[in-house]
C-alpha cells in the first residue's frame, strides 16, 4: 500500500464496516505499522508489551515476541498508531482472528476503502472454472503479507536500512532490497539525489 491507501483504510468509519471487518481492518493497520509476518502479529497480546526509558527519559512502548518462522526473539517499538488502535480495545489488541478469515476480511475492507488501482494479474474465475489474466482492482490481490511489505517499502529511505532489516528480519541488505523491489538502477538513481 502507498501511504495514501493506508490513510483511506484508516479513514473508513465504523458505520461502513461490520464488527468483524473493523476488527480485521485494525489488524491490517497494525501490520502496516509493525512490519511483522501474519504468523507473528496476529498473536500479539498486551502481555508482550513493556515500557523502557529512552535517552530523553521518556517511557516508550516495546513489544517482545518470538518469531514463529525464525524462532528469533524480537523486541520492536510500538508505533503510536498501534497504541491508538489499542485504546479502542481498552488497551488490548483487536480480537483474535484466523489467518483465513483475516485474508477474506481485508479484501472486503480494501474494497470499501476504494483501493481500486488497476493491477495486471491472474485470478481464478469460479464461474468459468479457470484462471483469467487481466487488469483487476488492487483490492482483489490484497493478502496478509501486504502490511509487512508496505511497512518496508514506505519506510525505506526514512528509517536506516539496518533498522528496517532488523524489524523485518532480513539478514542481508541484498535480500531486503529484493524484497522491497529495489533494483541496482533504482539505488543508483537514489544516490544521484
Amino acid at each position: 500500500f502507498s501511504e495514501t491507501e493506508i490513510e483511506s483504510i484508516e479513514k473508513l468509519t465504523s458505520e461502513k464496516l461490520t464488527e468483524g471487518l473493523e476488527n480485521a481492518r485494525d489488524w491490517l493497520l497494525i501490520s502496516c505499522y509493525c512490519g511483522q509476518r501474519v504468523s507473528d502479529f496476529l498473536r500479539f497480546d498486551k502481555s508482550m508489551i513493556r515500557y523502557e526509558k529512552n535517552k530523553a527519559g521518556e517511557l516508550k512502548p516495546l513489544i517482545e515476541f518470538t518469531q514463529v518462522k525464525t524462532d528469533k526473539i524480537m523486541t520492536i517499538p510500538l508505533h503510536s498508531k498501534i497504541i491508538e488502535i489499542m485504546k479502542k480495545y481498552n488497551g488490548n489488541f483487536p480480537r483474535k482472528i484466523s489467518d483465513q478469515k483475516y485474508n477474506e476480511h481485508i479484501k472486503k475492507v480494501c474494497e470499501k476503502a476504494k483501493i481500486n488501482k488497476p493491477i495486471h494479474g491472474i485470478l481464478f474465475d469460479h464461474d468459468k472454472k479457470e484462471k483469467i489474466e487481466k487488469d483487476y482492482p488492487k483490492w482483489r490481490f490484497v493478502s496478509s503479507h501486504i502490511g509487512r511489505r508496505s511497512f518496508a517499502t514506505n519506510n525505506y529511505g526514512k528509517i536506516p536500512t539496518s533498522f528496517l532489516m532488523y524489524i523485518t528480519g532480513h539478514t542481508t541488505e541484498a535480500m531486503f532490497l529484493t524484497y522491497i523491489g529495489k533494483s541496482n538502477k533504482d539505488i543508483a538513481m537514489e544516490l544521484t539525489n
